[in-house]
């Protein structure tokens, strides 16, 4: 399954690919290379494995479908470079994405997609850093690239989520010489590198989604690409030493929190609207009701209203009063990036 062709043989740059059926092949390097998983659909049972596919104009993920992906994710390797035909453009999905292309590439082997390794020569785009301060102005759920040196590790411990699953969580963070830290978070197995690492250790954190919990700022590291470097390389040299200069300075680093801004976007983007459906024989029995109950497992919340318009179709919730809303206390949410 390898390709021997000349790089003249035609291809598209990452950047230039349109959401659709793609027109012409890709080639780029692989990245984050996951297992196969085996998963039932409604065309009977399958599997999926996915990577990073890089080159110099930009990354985008790559979900390989099929029946026997044994043989693809061999030609897959971490590191290597690879042609794709056939593949499918679609809008990223934030919950798995973590590169900062609005797409993604599915690829049906079963159809008409094909991956082969090839010999043509990709090189990567140097990649982009925040620095830790920046973060903070950032949407919730942006995937972004940090680099920065270990203040503390927390080695990876079980804990219970809130459905009562027993999961292995480990915690680092983050500082460098905006004056800021950051905690990064990892979950499952991607705990296991934790290990590894030392305060004093410098991180380079590829593809990290923001996330918010409690008005502070940390980041979903469990499907990023990570960079490590101990605290003895010649090659962080700069940045180890301005960590020990800060130390023996006893510099304080703030910890990172929601700002204004990104207030501004968690409420943009939230529904101001819930429509509820009901039987059109029960219109007339709406004009009845002067409280209207929602419960959402253990939380309710309470809508009293003084009228109804009737001169709409579908009766109007809203009122020239404001709503007298009420919600009673529910249990309180485990904080997991996905």
């Amino acid at each position: 399954m390898e390709s021997t062709e000349g790089a003249k043989k035609s291809k598209a740059c990452i950047s230039a690919l349109l959401p659709g059926l793609m027109h012409a092949a890709i080639v780029g390097l692989v990245m984050r290379l996951s297992k196969i998983t085996d998963f039932e659909g409604k065309r009977g049972p399958g599997q999926v494995f996915s990577f990073i596919l890089c080159d110099d104009t930009g990354d985008i993920r790559v979900s390989v479908f099929g029946k026997d992906l044994k043989p693809f994710l061999e030609v897959c390797r971490e590191g290597v470079a690879v042609r794709i035909s056939g593949g499918w453009v679609k809008k990223a999905d934030p919950k798995y994405s973590t590169t900062d292309n609005e797409h993604e590439l599915t690829v049906s082997i079963d159809q008409r997609g094909t991956i082969v390794r090839t010999l043509e020569t990709v090189t990567r785009r140097a990649p982009s850093y925040k620095k830790i301060k920046e973060i903070s102005d950032c949407e919730m759920k942006m995937n972004v690239n940090v680099y920065g040196t270990i203040s503390a590790v927390q080695k990876p411990t079980e804990v219970k989520t809130g459905s009562g699953k027993l999961i292995n969580l480990a915690k680092v963070t983050l500082v460098d010489q905006s004056g800021s830290s950051v905690s990064c978070t990892f979950w499952a197995s991607s705990t296991a590198q934790v290990n590894d690492w030392s305060v004093g250790d410098v991180l380079a954190i590829h593809g990290a989604q923001v996330q918010e919990y409690s008005q502070t700022i940390s980041l979903g590291c469990s499907k990023a690409e990570i960079q490590h470097w101990p605290e003895d390389s010649a090659d962080v040299s700069d940045i180890t030493q301005w960590y020990k200069d800060a130390l023996s300075s006893q510099q304080c680093f703030e910890e990172l929190r929601v700002t204004q801004s990104s207030q501004r976007e968690k409420y943009a983007n939230r529904d101001d609207e819930m429509v509820l459906q009901y039987p059109e024989r029960m219109f007339d029995q709406f004009d009845e009701v002067r409280r209207i109950k929602v419960r959402f497992g253990d939380k309710e919340v309470t809508f009293s209203r003084d009228h109804i318009n009737r001169s709409q179709q579908i009766p109007a919730m809203s009122t020239p009063k404001a709503p007298n809303v009420s919600e009673k206390p529910g249990p309180s949410h485990d904080f997991m990036d996905e």
